[in-house]
């Protein structure tokens, strides 16, 4: 949140959309943003979910379901996009590549997350190493130490191939920085604006 902030600095007029919103909130690191964010009157929450208790709990936020392919907004419909640790989650590389595509479109400027392919904890299993094997032995692995549920349909990226999803968005502008670990990159966060 604060990279967001500091990055993107919204300010409580300007519209904000928040991308891969969960429909429910399991953990304590889901929905972080929405919890977090100052304004939620100005804020759109975007899901393939149905986020039915989501908008009883946060009345000020305009919930949008959507098929997971193009967002159902016009160009430039928002002055702001943050999407945390969800690229990873949209399927194979066309798929990814149209994701930040969309945000890209739809919002004059943004930020979004990812883990780091080549960090030797996989952050959704916590599992360390075994990630680096092919990726199918690696999910056989995960079923049968009972881990696999958090790690279906992902696709990790490093940092060459994040750069160029961004690229192939052609983007104006834009920043990949690190977050780091001992020195070792964690995840990725990408800044972009017009």
């Amino acid at each position: 949140m604060r990279d967001f902030l500091n990055l993107c600095r919204p300010n409580a007029d300007e519209s904000v959309l928040d991308v891969g919103v969960l429909g429910m909130e399991g953990y304590q690191a889901a929905n972080f943003f929405l919890r977090a964010y100052p304004h939620p009157e100005k804020l759109t929450a975007l899901s393939i979910e149905e986020c039915g208790g989501l908008r009883t709990k946060y009345p000020l936020v305009r919930f949008v379901t959507y098929d997971g392919r193009r967002f159902p907004f016009p160009d430039k419909s928002f002055d702001v996009c943050h999407s945390n640790a969800v690229v990873e989650h949209v399927g194979n590389a066309d798929q990814q590549r149209l994701f930040v595509s969309e945000m890209i479109r739809v919002a004059r400027r943004g930020f979004f997350t990812t883990p780091n392919r080549w960090f030797p904890v996989e952050l959704h299993t916590k599992i360390p190493l075994l990630h680096y094997l092919p990726w199918p032995v690696f999910l056989f692995v995960c079923r049968l130490v009972h881990r696999g549920e958090n790690i279906r349909g992902v696709r990790l990226l490093g940092r060459r191939q994040l750069k160029s999803l961004v690229e192939a968005a052609h983007v104006t502008k834009f920043s990949l920085s690190e977050n780091r670990l001992l020195g070792l990159a964690v995840t990725y966060s990408v800044y972009w604006s017009e």
